[in-house]
C-alpha cells in the first residue's frame, strides 16, 4: 500500500494539518474541555494550541478566522484533517459539503481528508498533540479554567520557540465573512477543489456521503479522490513511485 507523498509535496507550499484534542477534565470541574490543534509543517514549523468550548465546527471556525485574520499567521495552501464530522460537516443527504469546507475554498486553500480510521495520515499535529499532553497536560496542575489559559498562552510561546524555523511573509488574505454567522447561502470559491485520500475496501470508496465503486485491481490501495466543486466533476487518481494514474472520471453533483 503505497501512501501518496508525492500528492501532499505539490499540492501546495504551505502545509496545515488540524486536529482536536480532548476531552479533558479537571479536579472540581465536570465540564469537559477539548482543544483545537494547528500544526504548520511546511515550509516551517509552528504548532499552536487553543482551548475551545466543544469540537465543533463553529469552533474550528473560529479558530481558524484567529490564526489567519486575527493573530496574522499566513493562510496555507492546503490544509490537511481527519474525517470528524465536525470537520466534514453533519451532512446526511449524499453530496453536500459542510461549512469548514466551503470557509476554505473561499479563502483559496485547498481542504485534504485523511483516510478514515486512519489517524497516522496525520501524523505531524498528532505528534504535537502527545508533546501537549506530554509537557503541558499532565505537567501542571490545573486549579481553574482561567489557570489553564494563562498556562497555554506560556507554553504555545514555549513550543513555537522550539520549533522556531524562519515563517514566511503572510500571504494577503482575502476578506471573509465573520465564522461564527451560518454560511447557509453560496460562498464564492477562490479555489473549488476539495481532496480526499481513501483506502479502497471491498470495491469501493465513500465520497462526500456517496458510494463510488472503484475497479478490484485497486482493493487495500491508497487512492486520491479529486472534486471540482463548480464544474461538478470528480476524479480518482492512484500515486505510484513514478506518477499519478486516472482511474475514474465522472459527473459528481455537489
Amino acid at each position: 500500500m503505497l501512501y501518496p507523498v508525492g500528492f501532499l509535496w505539490v499540492i501546495g507550499e504551505i502545509l496545515m494539518q488540524i486536529d482536536f484534542i480532548g476531552p479533558r477534565y479537571i479536579e472540581g470541574n465536570p465540564q469537559p474541555l477539548h482543544f483545537f490543534s494547528a500544526r504548520y509543517i511546511r515550509p516551517f514549523r509552528m504548532h499552536i494550541f487553543f482551548r475551545i468550548t466543544a469540537q465543533t465546527t463553529n469552533e474550528a471556525l473560529r479558530c481558524l478566522y484567529l490564526m489567519f485574520f486575527e493573530l496574522g499567521y499566513p493562510l496555507p495552501d492546503a490544509i490537511q484533517m481527519d474525517n470528524d464530522a465536525a470537520f466534514r460537516g453533519y451532512t446526511k443527504k449524499g453530496g453536500t459539503i459542510g461549512r469548514i469546507i466551503k470557509w476554505i475554498c473561499h479563502n483559496g486553500s485547498i481542504p485534504v481528508f485523511n483516510a478514515p480510521n486512519s489517524p497516522w495520515n496525520n501524523g505531524a499535529v498528532e505528534g504535537g498533540n502527545s508533546v501537549f499532553d506530554r509537557k503541558f497536560w499532565n505537567r501542571f496542575r490545573f486549579n481553574s479554567v482561567k489557570d489553564i489559559d494563562q498556562k497555554l498562552d506560556a507554553f504555545n510561546e514555549e513550543y513555537r520557540m522550539y520549533l522556531r524555523t524562519e515563517c514566511p511573509v503572510p500571504k494577503r488574505p482575502i476578506p471573509t465573512p465573520d465564522p461564527r454567522k451560518v454560511l447557509k447561502k453560496n460562498l464564492s470559491f477562490s479555489q473549488p477543489f476539495l481532496f480526499l485520500l481513501r483506502v479502497v475496501r471491498q470495491g469501493k470508496i465513500d465520497v462526500v456521503g456517496r458510494s463510488v465503486r472503484i475497479p478490484d485491481q485497486f482493493k487495500g490501495q491508497y487512492v486520491i479522490v479529486q472534486i471540482h466543486m463548480d464544474n461538478n466533476w470528480m476524479k480518482v487518481w492512484q500515486e505510484t513511485n513514478t506518477a499519478s494514474h486516472l482511474i475514474i472520471y465522472r459527473a459528481f453533483n455537489m
